[in-house]
């Protein structure tokens, strides 16, 4: 009998197990261990004699996998949209309003950063306009200082 090339249990049955393909590997598994890879159907797993064994692979389901690639994509494209209509709502003006209401608090940057568990570096450069604050940030800021960054 063979062994799973995973986990190492005795494989019993008619075909020996599963080929499956983890990164550029083919291994002979146990049903259990078939989870982990891309299971894989090649005429090298059988046995033949010779010197002539072609690798013949066709990967079982890999129309779902690319269609599941393309759901994902069309969903960072969205939030992608999303992110870019968010930032468009954004005041032009949006360091200076930042600032003069830190300034307004009483608070230095420092604290200020600690106050909403932000480095410092990112609040300064914010308040420059060098960066765009993220919609988490934003978030933080508003509620933290009680203004409204966008137009």
């Amino acid at each position: 009998m063979t062994q799973c090339e995973i986990c190492g249990a005795e494989i019993k049955g008619g075909r020996a197990g599963l080929c499956i393909k983890i990164g550029s590997s083919e291994l002979r598994v146990c049903k259990s261990c078939a989870r982990h890879g891309t299971v894989v159907e090649t005429e090298t797993w059988r046995e033949k004699s010779g010197k002539d064994k072609k690798q013949q692979t066709a990967v079982v389901g890999a129309g779902k996998r690319a269609e599941a690639e393309r759901r994902q994509d069309s969903r960072l494209y969205e939030k992608m949209e999303h992110d870019l209509d968010a930032e468009a709502e954004l005041a032009e003006d949006y360091g200076q309003r930042i600032k003069k209401a830190r300034e307004k608090a009483g608070l230095k940057q420092a604290a200020f950063a600690q106050k909403i568990n932000e480095k410092q570096s990112l609040l300064r450069k914010i308040e420059r306009e060098e960066v765009l604050p993220s919609e988490a940030v934003r978030r933080k800021i508003e509620r933290s200082l009680n203004i409204s960054l966008s137009e």
